[in-house]
């Protein structure tokens, strides 16, 4: 199996004003050390039995190596919706290539909300050495999360980027909750915002 290692540093990203328009672009490293407004999508994927799939970023990357985060995570680039920034990561990260158009499919994203996340490296205390923390970093993003349940049959065909992910556990909501509430420093800034959403956002479908 071949896989590609994606390097998105000098992807152009979309600078946003209050009201989420773009008013320009600029690289990611400028965009976090600077603060910039930005655009971002975070997927939270289910299997058949609400079991949320919980990613392990790989070890190799840049930035918070080795940490938790929301199943597929997406930088939006300039030009680009939100939308298809999910999709293009679902690809790049598990390998599957999903359509937004088909209403038959059960793995069609659905958006939950969208949200302003204003974290720093500095509010966390990470608990992997790995993990490179500045205190200039700063994600301040209109973040819009999605939802999307894959069968079985999907699942198993998932090809996992060993160059963006390290491993992916499949756990019940309540163990994600427990397990975040016990070790926050072992999840990427930002989780504990885009949880809480979902899982209002969850809740009220039942």
């Amino acid at each position: 199996m071949f896989y590609e290692s994606f390097n998105n540093d000098n992807q152009q990203l979309a600078i946003v004003n209050e009201q989420d328009n773009i008013i320009g672009s600029a690289v990611p490293k400028k965009i976090y050390y600077q603060g910039l407004l930005h655009r971002f999508a975070s997927i939270f994927i289910l299997d058949t039995q609400s079991r949320l799939l919980l990613q392990k970023r790989a070890f190799n990357k840049n930035r918070h190596a080795g940490l938790f985060s929301e199943s597929v995570s997406a930088q939006v680039a300039y030009g680009e919706k939100y939308i298809d920034a999910a999709l293009r990561r679902i690809n790049e990260e598990l390998g599957l290539i999903l359509d937004e158009h088909d209403a038959s499919s059960g793995s069609r994203l659905t958006q939950v909300c969208k949200m302003n996340i204003d974290a720093k490296d500095e509010d966390y205390n990470y608990g992997f050495a790995g993990s490179i923390v500045s205190n200039s970093w700063r994600k301040n993003a209109f973040v819009t999360i999605y939802e999307c349940t894959l069968d079985d049959g999907t699942i198993e065909h998932l090809s996992i980027n060993p160059y963006e992910i390290s491993n992916v556990y499949f756990l019940s909501l309540d163990k994600v909750v427990e397990f975040f509430n016990s070790s926050p420093s072992l999840f990427v800034p930002g989780f504990g915002f885009t949880l809480k959403a979902y899982l209002n956002y969850y809740q009220s479908k039942r």
